[in-house]
């Protein structure tokens, strides 16, 4: 099962989503690093660890699917 991390740097956080969350873009989004944006992992230890490197910003999961 995919887990999506939503990094939204304007707001200075990153959002843990499940692959099948209602949040989650059905269509590839553009992304970059200097915006943010919508990235895929394979499994959740990877998700996490990226959540860790994402730069200081506040780690959120969804409200709605609860990773």
């Amino acid at each position: 099962m995919a887990v999506w991390v939503n990094i939204r740097r304007s707001l200075n956080e990153a959002v843990l989503h499940r692959e099948r969350c209602l949040e989650v873009p059905s269509v590839p989004v553009r992304s970059d690093f200097w915006e943010g944006g919508w990235f895929e992992y394979p499994d959740k230890d990877t998700a996490l660890d990226a959540l860790e490197e994402s730069g200081g910003m506040r780690q959120v999961k969804c409200r709605l699917c609860k990773p």
